[in-house]
């Protein structure tokens, strides 16, 4: 028999030795270019090619994905009072996280209002009733939803539907090459129309060229983020 072969990816250890970083990315009004948030992005120790993805990922497999959320979400939100106190903080967790008690303690602690959660379009939903109750939850306390990865998969419109989003993140996806790109064009201009539609901010992820930008804004996206606007940085010490 051939023996299984161990994964480079330590999730326990990180767990163990809260070895997990945090990286902020910038979210600008596009018009103004005027940093309106952040997203915070988990960054991990070595094997450096490794992507966070791949841990998230590697941490499901272990059965171990809310505890390695968990740990991001709190790293994340301690960066919270350091950040201009008009400025959201965007986090990414999964909707059985999102559902926990731990989580609901995590939002509750800090100001509820500047807190972003990020719901990929994609996520799997066991129980959509339970679900929608704790999002109506952190809704009542403040807590925004954001749609994420919007035009990335062949998905059902369930979450637009059912959660009622107030931002709506089209994909990095539809957004390189947007300039010379009709089709891409035509879905970041429908997922921006259903944004508005539905009293959403609409947000692009992933852009690089002041070309994209341009484009952007001419189909009437509000906010965004990506390298042309600003990197990932840690926090200085």
């Amino acid at each position: 028999m051939q023996s299984q072969v161990e994964s480079p990816l330590d999730v326990e250890r990180v767990l163990r030795d809260r070895s997990l970083r945090v990286a902020l990315q910038p979210v600008c009004n596009l018009r103004s270019r005027e940093i309106i948030g952040y997203e915070a992005l988990s960054r991990f120790p070595r094997p450096a090619h490794a992507t966070p993805r791949q841990w998230f990922d590697q941490a499901l497999h272990l059965g171990l994905l809310q505890d390695l959320e968990l740990l991001a979400a709190t790293a994340a939100l301690k960066l919270l009072e350091r950040l201009p106190d008009d400025a959201f903080l965007a986090v990414n967790v999964s909707p059985a996280t999102a559902a926990s008690t731990a989580f609901g303690k995590l939002a509750s602690a800090v100001a509820p209002e500047r807190l972003v959660l990020d719901i990929a379009e994609n996520a799997t939903v066991d129980n959509y009733h339970l679900f929608t109750e704790v999002i109506d939850h952190l809704r009542s306390l403040g807590v925004r939803i954001a749609l994420d990865d919007a035009g990335a998969a062949d998905v059902s419109l369930q979450h637009l539907l059912g959660v009622r989003p107030d931002i709506v993140k089209i994909d990095t996806t539809v957004i390189h090459g947007i300039a010379e790109d009709e089709l891409r064009q035509a879905v970041a201009c429908a997922y921006a129309s259903l944004a508005k539609r539905a009293g959403a901010i609409s947000l692009a992820e992933g852009i690089e060229t002041e070309a994209e930008l341009a484009m952007l804004l001419s189909l009437e996206v509000e906010t965004g983020q990506g390298y042309l606007l600003g990197r990932p940085a840690f926090l200085e010490d």
